[in-house]
């Protein structure tokens, strides 16, 4: 038994507890390699199921595990915590043929990774007396500290009732059958629409205490929540919600109610 050999013995040793015979130990590795593959495998597909637990609900188990061995072949893992793995799920489901039923699956799975992504941003408290520099600060230097995981997202679809379909408890009892079918109507009816339709709407997600938020909103306040989200000056924040006939006072109370900013800085 050569030096590689007696490593590979070692190896098989600290796996199942014994030194595997010289005459079988290239047998004994290929078993500890396919129980570390499965094992990767395994681990890689219950991380993707936290991560887009939505996909997960529309496609079902098995179809989801179809998929996401699929993009464990395609991505590779680069960073040892398997929660900042799966970006690229979205793109790579609007290539899948046999999700062409869920037409709306990527946006889904956009909405999902922002969620996660959200969720694992820092905690922030908010400085109710930090607003008094907007009247004593230089507006132009000045920023809102905006809500964790702020961001506007696209969306043709109306992935904020399909978000509501797979994760409303009520809907998924008997007693909530019939509003289930409700909003199936409305989301079958949205879905056609979307279809048809040339520019998409804006989403806004955020995280305001421990549980992401998000809502569709219009054009104007879409381009504000931007202005917010790239750090923009307090000075170009109020600039582009006076361009957009906002009333700046109740802009900025509903911002801080609504926990989308949290101080001035």
């Amino acid at each position: 038994m050569n030096y590689n050999q007696r490593y590979q013995a070692q190896l098989v040793k600290s796996i199942f507890g014994k030194v595997a015979p010289e005459e079988t130990h290239d047998q004994a590795t290929r078993t500890a390699l396919n129980i570390y593959s499965n094992n990767f495998i395994e681990n890689g597909i219950r991380a993707l199921s936290i991560t887009y637990p939505t996909v997960e609900g529309f496609i079902g188990i098995d179809t989801f595990r179809v998929l996401s061995r699929k993009l464990l072949q395609h991505e590779s893992k680069v960073s040892f915590d398997w929660a900042e793995y799966g970006q690229s799920l979205p793109e790579f489901i609007e290539d899948q043929e046999e999700l062409e039923a869920f037409p709306f699956l990527s946006e889904v799975a956009e909405l999902d990774w922002a969620i996660h992504c959200s969720q694992r941003e820092k905690d922030k408290a908010f400085e109710a007396a930090s607003f008094a520099l907007m009247e004593t600060g230089d507006t132009s230097t000045l920023i809102f500290d905006s809500a964790p995981g702020l961001q506007v997202l696209d969306s043709w679809f109306p992935i904020v009732d399909l978000y509501q379909l797979i994760h409303d408890p009520h809907l998924q009892t008997a007693e909530g059958a019939g509003a289930r079918q409700e909003l199936l109507k409305i989301i079958t009816k949205s879905i056609n629409n979307a279809i048809n339709t040339e520019s998409p709407r804006s989403l806004v997600l955020w995280r305001a205490e421990y549980k992401a938020q998000f809502e569709f909103v219009s054009e104007a306040e879409a381009l504000v929540i931007q202005k917010l989200s790239e750090k923009a000056s307090v000075n170009t924040v109020i600039e582009t919600i006076s361009s957009q006939n906002i009333d700046l006072s109740e802009w900025l109370t509903k911002a801080i109610s609504n926990k989308l900013i949290f101080a001035v800085v």
